[in-house]
């Protein structure tokens, strides 16, 4: 009966190391599909708040030309052209003077007029994301932003989210620019990639190989071509050295812009979980069978059922703590958004169930660009660190702290009353900018911006919420920075 029990130990400790492997490797699936799936969000996000912001940007822009409306024709003519052509903020902005008494063009730094206004109008305006028309004496106007121009403002805001983000265990965002989906030479285009930035810019061909002879660009592309998305291993130099890896990685189609975005995880830091796991494993079966040895063939009955009923309960647990460990931001110690996303999502949902919203708090650090760019990047580590240290102290513990994306968090506020939201947000900007941060007898300070907002009825998911946030964390920005504001 030991020799069975022994047997039988070591088979079901190859079970659970078997699946243990398959426990670990099915959540970095989950940890890529949801960090891509995440950053599709926020591409939309960010796509739906500029084009408001310009839409505001247009509609400001034609309040103060219509403040001269009253000026005879030549001296607005002459303010209408000046205004655009000499103010550096407005040089970006596409804008036509045409006369219709000579039906001919006036203006048109762009070159961009037909041989009719009418022509013009139908030629423009469509390609443009906010604009506005009107007609003074015998000319008419026509001004407004393209939506390429807009659409490149995002995906600057989207490449510096990618470089600024950060992920264990060597782990990145890239992302390449399908050219002709028919694969071939030169198909597509890498556009940003954190461990070799130098190659971007460079063309992908489709018969490229890895070191195993593989042609991952290839399989991408016929996943892309079939589903959309895919999973996919193939060998890649690791960050920061020459050693070549097996990894992991999960590609997904943003067709607005023909981007692949991916991500992937190496997967030699398997063996180290399993290696620790099995340890464990064999010193608790040792221990048991010693006991089981000593107590005979009733207590051995006993002992078998009691080591089937540990090694279930330390499976759970040691899945339980691989979970939290993987919902946790490792800089910060703030949940990570794929944690986030869970708790926005339950948040919706008894939301839902009860009517009442909770209090969603969007802020980011004001300049943090600079504190990396003058102190380093350890500089802004430690900053974001003692941010969320702050917060820690200033919130309460049920509230969600959650890391959205580089110095940008998300406060799920359970509780927060909207009257009382504001003030709420003043003694915040109150405590942070009251934070000193040494860094080499160097003294840091830091301040944030703050978008607060609520679910309502209307919304379909918690992103409807997010979206009113992050535009009041934007009018913080835009209104000088270090302060709160709430869109509902």
């Amino acid at each position: 009966m030991v020799y069975f029990y022994l047997f039988s130990i070591d088979k079901v400790g190859d079970i659970y190391i078997e699946k243990s492997e398959e426990a670990i490797y099915n959540l970095k699936k989950d940890f890529l599909k949801d960090t891509v799936n995440n950053l599709i969000s926020e591409i939309e996000l960010r796509r739906a708040a500029k084009s408001s912001y310009m839409e505001t940007f247009v509609s400001r822009t034609a309040d103060i030309i219509n403040m001269k409306k009253d000026l005879p024709d030549s001296e607005f003519n002459d303010f209408f052209i000046g205004f655009f052509r000499d103010k550096p903020d407005y040089k970006f902005m596409t804008v036509i003077v045409w006369d219709n008494k000579e039906n001919k063009v006036i203006y048109d730094p762009e070159n961009l007029a037909g041989a009719t206004w009418k022509d013009t109008l139908k030629a423009n305006t469509s390609d443009l994301s906010s604009y506005r028309v009107f007609i003074h004496g015998d000319d008419s106007f026509l001004f407004g932003l393209t939506k390429s121009y807009v659409e490149e403002l995002v995906k600057a805001d989207i490449t510096n989210v990618i470089r600024n983000s950060k992920f264990d265990g060597n782990s990145y965002i890239w992302i390449n620019e399908i050219q002709n989906y028919q694969g071939g030479k030169n198909y597509a285009i890498r556009r940003i990639h954190p461990n070799m930035p130098e190659t971007e810019g460079m063309y992908l061909s489709t018969d490229m190989t890895d070191i195993a002879g593989n042609h991952p660009y290839l399989t991408e592309l016929q996943g892309i071509n079939k589903d959309g998305e895919l999973f996919s291993s193939y060998y890649f130099k690791e960050p920061g050295s020459d050693k070549v890896s097996k990894k992991l990685s999960y590609a997904k189609l943003y067709k607005d812009y023909n981007w692949v975005i991916a991500m992937g995880v190496y997967l030699d830091d398997l063996q180290p979980y399993v290696d620790q796991t099995n340890k464990e494993s064999k010193e608790l079966v040792s221990r048991i069978t010693i006991f089981l040895v000593l107590l005979l063939i009733v207590i051995v009955i006993v002992s078998m059922i009691s080591v089937s009923l540990l090694e279930k309960i330390y499976y759970r647990q040691s899945k339980k703590a691989m979970e939290s460990e993987l919902n946790q931001d490792v800089l910060t110690k703030a949940g990570n958004r794929r944690s986030g996303t869970n708790d926005l999502t339950n948040a919706f949902k008894e939301f839902k169930r009860t009517g009442l919203s909770p209090g969603i708090m969007m802020c980011d650090v004001d300049h943090f660009k600079g504190i990396n760019d003058k102190y380093g990047h350890s500089a802004g580590d430690m900053a974001l660190a003692e941010f969320v240290n702050v917060m820690k102290g200033t919130l309460r513990s049920t509230d969600k702290i959650i890391r959205w994306g580089g110095d940008e968090f998300i406060i799920i506020l359970n509780g927060m009353e909207e009257r009382h939201i504001l003030d709420f947000g003043s003694k915040f900007l109150t405590s942070v900018s009251s934070l000193k941060i040494l860094d080499h007898q160097e003294e840091i300070r830091i301040t944030v911006s703050i978008g607060f907002s609520f679910f309502k009825e209307g919304d379909e998911d918690f992103h409807g919420a997010l979206r009113r946030a992050d535009e009041a964390l934007y009018k913080s920005k835009s209104e000088g920075r270090n302060q709160a504001n709430i869109i509902l």
